[in-house]
């Protein structure tokens, strides 16, 4: 769009939670946004498409004649990937003190020519590539961490403020707390699978040694840490919540580091959420357990209309507390249970007529950290047939 092609061009806005089907069937296999469709042909991965519009519209071409600029021109072209996957990866570790090799990285770039704030001097494809990743990475490090990019590297900041002169740049910037909040359900979901060692306990035939040497109660799960066992779930993740590193997942006036404004109202709202998770499992729970010729239907409506009537409550994002919060870790275990086993026995789909509880399993199926803990469907409809419909 910096060669003023909105004219030429015709936008097609894709919501990136919610991609349609249309776009993956009849316009970009690969489902990746952006794509352009131009002379019969679709080309997609944004450096091919920048290269492609470049050679094929109208205007002064972005990408140097000189060799040596050529040159280094490709060599930064070739490490945007690598860039955007370095800083993305240290949003789950300690950015502060690790993202500064990569942004010095483009502070010495930018020293390789004298004729011109930008990376080969004059404005090129190179600039286009870099400045969405660098501006969205600017303002999720700073409102997350208080991180600057900019400190200490003055030609990072000139080169910013000289893409944001260019009118047709400025049209495509994201709204910066959108952007914010997105990236906070992406990546500040707490991954701790290379913290904490798993070990798989067998339900139907739990071994002597956890009853007696790790968790008397024999329920699970259970975490041991720092010489204590922390055991039932809503105290476990709280647990997991105050003493791993990353921004707390539950808004709290005194937190200092949240994935939430300090909201009294969300705060009193989630303590109101997870008391009622015992209540909502046990209810659902109890209308199982009846004679197979009667349907728990009518006893479950009341509490998955409570999810969906609660899913109402804000409306800066999808999830109970409008960002992702213990309150969703705490209910989507039982939810994505309840859900295949009622269809599969019952026929019934908890999510019809109940658009925000459909979104809210498909936001969290989105998140990674969550997919990897899923269980098999299959086997959760026949763990729970056999638990509840076989001893009548």
């Amino acid at each position: 769009m910096i060669q003023g092609l909105q004219d030429k061009i015709k936008l097609v806005g894709i919501d990136l939670q919610d991609r349609p089907a249309w776009y993956k069937e009849k316009v970009y296999p690969a489902n990746k946004v952006p794509a352009l469709e131009h002379d019969g042909k679709v080309i997609g991965e944004s450096l091919d498409l920048v290269k492609y519009v470049d050679s094929n519209f109208e205007g002064p071409s972005l990408f140097p004649d000189d060799p040596v600029k050529r040159k280094i021109g490709e060599e930064l072209l070739s490490y945007v990937d690598t860039f955007t996957g370095a800083v993305r990866a240290l949003f789950k570790s300690d950015p502060v003190k690790e993202a500064g090799a990569q942004f010095d990285y483009l502070e010495n770039a930018l020293k390789r020519f004298d004729d011109g704030p930008l990376f080969l001097g004059q404005l090129s494809l190179v600039d286009i590539a870099y400045i969405p990743f660098v501006e969205r990475f600017e303002i999720f490090l700073s409102e997350m961490w208080k991180y600057d990019i900019t400190a200490g590297r003055p030609l990072l900041e000139a080169w910013i403020e000289e893409l944001n002169k260019i009118d047709a740049y400025k049209q495509t910037k994201i709204d910066p707390k959108q952007l914010v909040e997105s990236y906070k359900a992406r990546y500040l979901v707490q991954g701790l699978e290379d913290k904490i060692q798993l070990v798989q306990i067998n339900l139907q035939n739990r071994p002597a040694w956890y009853k007696e040497k790790v968790y008397p109660p024999n329920k699970v799960p259970s975490l041991e840490h720092n010489g204590k066992v922390i055991g039932e779930s809503l105290d476990l993740i709280k647990y997991v919540d105050s003493n791993f590193e990353g921004p707390s997942l539950f808004p709290d006036a005194s937190l200092i580091e949240s994935v939430h404004t300090r909201d009294p109202n969300k705060k009193k709202f989630g303590e109101e959420l997870l008391l009622y998770v015992d209540t909502f499992t046990g209810n659902i729970y109890n209308s199982f357990d009846l004679d197979p010729i009667e349907t728990p239907i009518p006893a479950l409506v009341p509490h998955f209309d409570y999810l969906e009537n609660s899913l109402q409550k804000f409306d800066d994002g999808p999830f109970f507390l409008g960002q992702i919060s213990l309150v969703d870790i705490a209910y989507i275990p039982f939810v994505e249970r309840f859900h295949p086993t009622l269809a599969g026995v019952w026929k019934y789909d908890v999510t019809e007529g109940r658009p925000k509880l459909a979104a809210w399993l498909e936001e969290l199926n989105k998140i990674d950290a969550y997919k990897v803990t899923k269980s098999d469907e299959e086997k959760v409809v026949e763990y729970y047939k056999k638990r509840y419909l076989m001893q009548h």
